[in-house]
């Protein structure tokens, strides 16, 4: 068993014991400590309006529960988790946005996209758009003037490159 899949189950059989877990509240303290936790929409905005950078979603997507996690002060995961996935669910299964703090994020992504297999092009709301056409798994997107790089990973690439070019990846608000 690997050192995550120990981490996940130990955190699974803490949510599973009585008094540790199961309260908004509660998820969102595991959540603003860095444990993948569930969270609700209007959870996720107190998140993203108590730090100090943007967090970046998709938007509430039906069927779906959203789970957030922060690693640290420069990273922040949003998944949707589908069907009986819990949080903390090792599968790359699932849509993600991440946003990560990254000077100069636009400058980056467009000397990404003079790499062999780069593709630079552009979204609602004036972001630059890179992905790698060698190996489509994520599409990022950056906003002239912003210090925030944005991931979106879907397991259908082609999705993930819809949702960027729809303007739907915005800033929780």
């Amino acid at each position: 068993m690997t050192r995550t899949a120990i981490i996940a189950a130990i955190t699974l059989v803490f949510a599973l014991l009585p008094g540790c877990g199961g309260s908004d509240s509660e998820s969102d303290q595991q959540a603003s400590s860095g444990a993948a936790a569930l969270v609700s929409a209007d959870s996720l905005r107190a998140a993203s309006s108590e730090g100090a950078s943007p967090i970046y979603w998709a938007g509430e997507q039906e069927g779906t529960e959203l789970e957030l996690s922060q690693p640290d002060e420069d990273r922040t995961y949003v998944r949707y988790l589908t069907g009986d996935a819990a949080a903390g669910d090792e599968r790359a299964n699932f849509l993600t946005v991440s946003t990560y703090v990254q000077p100069n994020a636009v400058a980056v992504l467009r000397r990404q996209g003079k790499r062999s297999g780069g593709t630079i092009g552009h979204a609602p709301g004036n972001a630059i758009v890179y992905y790698d056409q060698a190996n489509p798994s994520s599409v990022y997107l950056a906003y002239p003037g912003s210090s925030v790089e944005v991931e979106v990973y879907d397991p259908n690439f082609e999705r993930a490159l819809k949702l960027v070019n729809s303007g739907q990846i915005v800033a929780v608000g």
